[in-house]
């Protein structure tokens, strides 16, 4: 069975650590619930069995194998593997991480026995400097393209959002792109969340989701909720614009800490903000 890769172009927070780690040491009690999205593409839901919030994973078959969109938690290799059985006899020959977090790659030592695995540079640079397991063989700069039985899985790198190495995967034939936590929430549209230990901008992310809104695409498949349109995407990009123009002017009119973090629950029901994520936010919002 044949199979290639193009390499093309040039070159959570502590919440989210945190996150990772309770759940590896608490499996998912529940199988996995998946839906189909497309004639050739389905999505394994991140939010469905209650013990944890992992990523969504999409499901693409072709005739020569499956690429697999992210892997979730390390634990729940059997159970992701076990719905893909459910939907195809064809075994995974791909998986395009989004981004490094755990609850998008934790599987990835476990598929690397039958796959191969693409990330960005910078997401790789980030599990090794974590000691995390399953660090791909393969990364990319700006964009990378798996082609499998006729068609087509590319990454594509915007800029800075979620972390610095976060990236739209877009499925070109179905006009469809998961987007990893550039995206993630029960409720469409979200407040960002910037992991700024690992290159996080909330200044660059609504710039960077301008980039995938150039995609000819009607369905969106965010890190975690909901699949969604483009229009919904368009309504979650304005939202963080919005919260970037607030924010901007909190800190350039010296606003306190406290005021600043006040303001973020008050007018977009963020969670209060972690002090150290705030030092970072307004250090960003400086310049």
């Amino acid at each position: 069975m044949r199979r290639s890769i193009l390499i093309r172009g040039t070159a959570l927070t502590f919440t989210a650590v945190c996150g990772w780690i309770a759940w590896t040491q608490n499996p998912p009690a529940q199988p996995l619930t998946y839906k189909q999205v497309k004639d050739d593409l389905w999505v394994i839901d991140g939010t469905s069995n209650g013990a944890g919030d992992a990523g969504n994973i999409a499901v693409l078959v072709t005739s020569e194998g499956v690429i697999l969109i992210d892997d979730r938690f390390a634990p729940d290799y059997p159970e992701v593997i076990a719905v893909v059985r459910k939907i195809t006899s064809q075994p995974v020959k791909y998986v395009m991480n989004t981004h490094h977090h755990g609850d998008h790659t934790g599987g990835n030592a476990q598929m690397l026995a039958g796959a191969e695995i693409v990330i960005q540079d910078n997401a790789r640079k980030h599990m090794i400097a974590s000691n995390m397991p399953g660090a791909p063989r393969i990364t990319f700069s700006k964009e990378a393209s798996v082609f499998l039985g006729g068609k087509e899985v590319r990454a594509i790198y915007n800029g800075r959002g979620h972390t610095d190495g976060d990236v739209a995967v877009y499925i070109p034939h179905d006009h469809a792109v998961h987007l990893g936590d550039l995206m993630a929430g029960t409720r469409g549209v979200t407040n960002p969340v910037m992991d700024y230990t690992s290159g996080g901008s909330l200044k660059s992310w609504p710039a960077t989701l301008d980039g995938t809104l150039k995609l000819d695409i009607d369905t969106v498949i965010p890190g975690h909720g909901a699949v969604i349109d483009k229009a919904g995407l368009i309504a979650h990009r304005d939202k963080i614009a919005t919260v970037l123009k607030r924010a901007t002017a909190l800190v350039h009119a010296n606003k306190s800490k406290d005021a600043i973090s006040s303001a973020m629950v008050a007018e977009f029901d963020f969670k209060p903000i972690n002090l150290r994520a705030l030092d970072s936010l307004i250090a960003e919002l400086k310049d």
